[in-house]
């Protein structure tokens, strides 16, 4: 299938005003061809109002957009190269599936044959061939997000943008689908932006998360630098669950987790400065009393399926910890409420914030 090259977009300084409300501040970023970014963050953070803004559908009060070298800044919706996937699907109900495809490209004034050769080519990719002459009534909400997704592919855009296309669909079909998008966008290589508040979605499907909040971009990294080395305590807490310890850094450059020192080379940080520790549930070891580590008694399980969580309390801390043990550990240990066991934490399984 002919696909037109995913193009790059640069975003300088957007702001957006709604009144004397700032909704989005100084927002920079360089989106390269054929990658496919998750904006995410919490309801009102502004993600959804910058999407708008790189369709057009909303000005921005500051700033520029530039896709593939050409300033769209001021362009109207239909002079930019973009095909657009809603959350609600925005099908034609009196269409069928297949002319709900073609209808972008007969705007392109395109050959009848080559609307049909285009039509055929995406429906054999969406596998949704035997339904072409079906209505969007009669298909499934995941088949109407197919069909959704081909209509706005036909035109082979140089930008995909896809606003929360899976929120309205259960969790199984919304697994599959995630597979398809991101099958159809790689083999295509079409420049895209997803917009979710589902960090799962965003961490399976993004090249890179973008995670905003209250209207500027806490971090921009891959998915595993996001979760395993968040930029702010928001991130480290928005991204998957946390645990936080207050603590501080002594001379010798230690830092404290309950009896535990623990050697967490920062030269950003000084010795005496109240720290928050951030460390992820899983990241923490087990062991039988025996063995040594932190004295720690087990207040709460709770059975998730491939693994167990724990609520931990442990000696010298205030607050109990969040413990993930997968089951064939969980088994090994015969763990039960009232336990009492060791832990221990490595050093580099730990995030360092200013207090």
């Amino acid at each position: 299938m002919t696909q037109g090259c995913g193009s790059r977009l640069q975003l300088q300084g957007i702001h957006k005003h709604f009144g004397s409300v700032a909704v989005l501040r100084d927002i920079h970023l360089d989106i390269q061809p054929g990658e496919l970014v998750c904006f995410l963050g919490p309801s009102g953070c502004g993600k959804t109002t910058l999407l708008r803004i790189i369709a057009g559908l909303e000005a921005q009060s500051g700033g520029r957009l530039l896709q593939g070298g050409r300033d769209i800044s001021a362009l109207p919706p239909r002079q930019r190269d973009f095909g657009i996937v809603f959350q609600s699907y925005a099908l034609f109900p009196n269409l069928s599936v297949r002319d709900n495809i073609a209808f972008g490209l007969h705007s392109q004034g395109l050959p009848k044959a080559a609307i049909g050769q285009r039509v055929s080519e995406l429906l054999e990719l969406i596998d949704l061939n035997e339904h072409a002459d079906k209505y969007p009534t009669q298909l499934s909400g995941g088949q109407q997000q197919r069909v959704a997704l081909a209509r706005a592919l036909a035109p082979a855009p140089g930008l995909l943008l896809l606003d929360e296309p899976l929120s309205a669909l259960d969790a199984r079909v919304r697994g599959h689908l995630r597979k398809e998008i991101r099958r159809l966008q790689q083999q295509l290589g079409v420049t895209s932006i997803l917009v979710t508040h589902d960090q799962e979605e965003a961490l399976t499907m993004a090249d890179r998360v973008v995670v905003m909040n209250h209207g500027v971009i806490e971090q921009v990294g891959t998915p595993q630098e996001i979760y395993r080395q968040p930029a702010s305590p928001f991130v480290a807490e928005f991204i998957g669950a946390m645990n936080f310890v207050d603590s501080s850094r002594d001379a010798a450059g230690l830092v404290k987790l309950g009896g535990q020192l623990l050697d967490m080379p920062n030269p950003a940080q000084q010795p005496g400065q109240r720290l928050r520790l951030a460390f992820r549930p899983e990241e923490i070891q087990l062991l039988p009393m025996h063995e040594g580590g932190l004295p720690a008694r087990i207040e709460q399980l709770e059975f998730l399926g491939t693994f167990i969580r724990l609520r931990v309390r442990v000696e010298g801390l205030a607050e109990p910890l969040i413990v993930d043990v997968d089951a064939r550990r969980a088994r090994q240990l015969g763990l039960c409420e009232g336990q009492q066991l060791g832990m221990r934490l490595p050093a580099d399984a730990l995030s360092c914030f200013a207090a």
